[in-house]
């Protein structure tokens, strides 16, 4: 499969809304904290399987990138994520699922692939981290045997599959501390997210 044309409008900008707001859920909503909550214990797990956030993602190769909204559901092993670019410079679409995964780009018709990690590689000429994504979003490990992880009183920092990823702001839930802000490097690579708000 090649997704020609796709990369310029990645570099442009990179963001994320939602379309899911069909959904019915009964719904908690949070807005991002100036700072952590001082009753959060960041060493406490994050037990949260169905959940969206939306917020801000700035995303980084070490030589172009881009900057966009963000809208994340997630259903144990069902993830539909959208990327939107301002001024309409560019969407994409993610769904993955046990049955397989598809990428809708500005609207055209959809890539097919068994692994949505596949799809997003060949889009954007790099290896993602999009299954450890799926965990990093609530600032817990992929693999909390193999990885580092690291407290201060404010952040918490995981070194895992290259990557070392910074949370500086939290808020406290019944389900754990909920991180409001990641930063995420792998030379040359870095993104950025910033949460506006979670929902349950």
């Amino acid at each position: 499969m090649a997704i020609t044309g796709f990369k310029p409008c990645y570099r442009r900008a990179l963001s994320c809304s939602s379309t899911l707001a069909c959904l019915v859920l009964l719904v908690a909503c949070q807005s991002i904290p100036k700072q952590t909550d001082v009753a959060c214990d960041l060493t406490r797990p994050v037990h949260l399987s169905d959940f969206n956030l939306s917020g801000k993602l700035a995303i980084s190769d070490g030589a172009e990138g881009g900057s966009g909204r963000l809208n994340w559901q997630q259903r144990d092993n069902h993830v539909l994520a959208q990327f939107k670019a301002p001024l309409g410079q560019g969407d994409w679409l993610i769904e993955e699922s046990e049955q397989g995964a598809r990428m809708v780009i500005n609207g055209e018709p959809p890539y097919y692939d068994s692994d949505a990690a596949d799809l997003v590689a060949e889009a954007v000429g790099w290896s993602v981290p999009w299954h450890a994504l799926k965990h990093w979003l609530l600032g817990q490990p992929m693999n909390q045997n193999q990885a580092v992880i690291q407290y201060t009183k404010t952040t918490k920092t995981i070194k895992e599959q290259g990557w070392t990823l910074v949370y500086d702001r939290f808020q406290a839930s019944s389900f754990g501390c909920l991180p409001h802000r990641m930063m995420a490097s792998q030379s040359p690579y870095n993104l950025r997210l910033v949460v506006r708000q979670w929902q349950w």
